[in-house]
């Protein structure tokens, strides 16, 4: 099956989930993952049979809460639903519904058996290129889809780029998501929001400088180069730096990550300078997603099949692991509704 129809019939199959989910009863199975304040279980519509994610989040009680963080966990949680509820690409994670019950938000969401990149590259180790350029076009179609949407991501990274069976791409987690009228205008009221080894140097740079000048969606086109090179090394960028000496090179030395010398030769010349250019220190010289989409880099060879690489065997290894995890018990129960 070439990329295009594995595309259509994965959307597909996301797009009938949703107009299925205008009211369901739905079963709690196993935590597939958490943050400081939500988390992320796998769930079966008892209705259709599909399988979702749900996203949750403890609201915090007004009369007797103090928690500020908690609070600002949950306006995320809201603006995460509000971002995503009319997205409709193949290659972003495909929001099905929301509900608030008993003092919990549940955000339903299409569910990606082959989890994340950063897992599968903590578990397996480092990609390889043929694989990482079928990834790259995947993510710059998502992150122009995002961009005419009026878009910021603001934390892109391997942990927020999942996988699914066929290989297909899906960008998730839209909490500090942002919006712009304007998305390549420097806009002074963004604050430092993202995850420091995946942040550009002008997203330091507003809040190290007393004058704000603040950042574009061109942020965002940095992270990708980020992803890349994460995926090329096997490990995060700026992997001998802790935060402090990372924020240091970003802000005042206004460098990029290096490419590990134990990675160069992995990394071919055209990969090298995709790379180069998502790492442009001038933010309106980089170049736009695309741009990036016009790059040699991202031009997927015709005899690549995903379903016979190593990377679809960690997917499938990963998705394996999940299905010896599902332990549904009726007793969880729950009835909920798309909002």
């Amino acid at each position: 099956m070439t990329p295009d129809a594995l595309a259509k019939r994965t959307l597909s199959i996301a797009r009938s989930q949703r107009q299925s989910d205008q009211g369901f009863v739905w079963v709690k199975g196993d935590l597939i993952g958490k943050g400081t304040f939500g988390r992320v279980y796998l769930a079966l519509n008892a209705t259709t049979g599909d399988l979702m994610a749900v996203k949750q989040v403890k609201i915090p009680d007004s009369a007797n809460g103090s928690n500020q963080e908690l609070k600002q966990a949950m306006q995320s949680h809201y603006s995460e639903v509000e971002t995503m509820k009319d997205l409709d690409h193949v290659n972003i994670v495909q929001y099905l519904g929301y509900e608030v019950k008993r003092n919990v938000a549940n955000l339903f969401l299409e569910y990606v058996p082959g989890g994340a990149i950063g897992n599968l590259l903590r578990r397996h180790g480092r990609f390889e290129e043929p694989d990482i350029k079928w990834l790259s076009k995947q993510i710059m179609d998502g992150l122009s889809y995002l961009h005419r949407c009026g878009i910021l991501h603001r934390d892109l990274k391997a942990d927020n780029i999942l996988l699914d069976l066929d290989g297909i791409v899906k960008i998730s987690d839209f909490g500090i998501s942002k919006r712009s009228g304007d998305i390549y205008a420097n806009n002074a009221e963004m604050s430092m929001q993202g995850t420091i080894f995946w942040m550009a140097p002008e997203v330091i740079n507003n809040v190290r400088n007393d004058e704000r000048m603040g950042y574009s969606a061109k942020v965002d086109i940095w992270s990708v180069g980020c992803v890349i090179l994460e995926v090329f090394a096997g490990r995060r960028p700026w992997s001998n730096d802790e935060a402090i000496g990372a924020m240091y090179k970003l802000g005042s030395s206004r460098q990029a990550p290096p490419i590990p010398d134990d990675t160069k030769e992995y990394i071919s010349s055209v990969g090298k300078e995709f790379i180069g250019l998502c790492f442009t220190i001038n933010p309106e010289k980089r170049p736009t997603a695309d741009d990036l989409l016009k790059h040699p880099f991202c031009e997927v060879d015709s005899s690549y099949d995903f379903s016979k690489t190593k990377l679809a065997e960690y997917v499938r290894f990963n998705d394996r692991r999940r299905e010896k995890k599902w332990n549904i018990s009726k007793q969880t129960e729950e009835s909920g509704s798309k909002s």
